[in-house]
């Protein structure tokens, strides 16, 4: 979900790479980067919801063996979040009009190559996706919302541009494509998106 662990966790991330970004060695430490963005999320249509097209703050950590032109390995923590009007009673919920939170914790591996300060890369992460949504209990007390999640199998695919500012510090445009392997709950109407992201990435050092 878009919460504000992902978003105070973005904001972190730029605080240190304005801090960081013309004060960088060459240690073990080079090697880590923390790759944070903004964007917009776009559901893939179909005929259950209307799904609106959303916002998606992406936090995560990246491993390189090497500087560039290598393979490397990063884990991702992406939140979407989308509001939906629904056409049909067989979503997982009696709320007509909502919100869906989706959130993919995914972990893989990627290579890049480099053109003068231009970094290009290619990117696969299979892990966990993770809608959640409320759901409205009638009693004679009144109404009760309920939070309700759903899990299942996901991945990430995406590619992405680099543009280094200096060695160790690039902005990033960074197109993704996410998909959640379930027929259960939001999944059979939603389970497939498109991101397209702004941000930049860094070392701490």
């Amino acid at each position: 979900m878009l919460s504000k662990r992902g978003i105070v966790l973005l904001i972190v991330i730029v605080r240190i790479s304005i801090s960081a970004a013309f004060a960088q060695t060459e240690d073990v430490a080079s090697r880590f980067y923390f790759p944070g963005s903004l964007g917009i999320s776009l559901p893939f249509r179909n005929i259950h919801t209307h799904l609106n097209d959303g916002l998606v703050v992406n936090t995560a950590i990246e491993y390189r063996p090497t500087y560039i032109n290598d393979i490397f390995y990063r884990l991702d923590y992406d939140a979407l979040s989308n509001n939906y009007i629904s056409y049909v009673p067989t979503i997982p919920t009696n709320i007509i009009k909502g919100k869906l939170s989706t959130d993919f914790i995914v972990i893989g591996a990627g290579y890049r190559k480099k053109f003068n300060k231009w970094g290009f890369y290619g990117l696969i992460q299979p892990g966990l996706g993770i809608h959640s949504f409320e759901r409205a209990t009638v009693s004679q007390g009144g109404v009760t919302l309920n939070n309700v999640t759903s899990s299942s199998l996901a991945v990430k695919a995406d590619i992405g541009i680099e543009y280094y500012i200096t060695k160790h510090f690039a902005a990033v445009f960074d197109p993704s494509y996410y998909k959640l392997y379930s027929n259960k709950g939001f999944n059979t109407s939603h389970s497939r998106f498109a991101g397209f992201n702004i941000g930049i990435t860094t070392t701490i050092l």
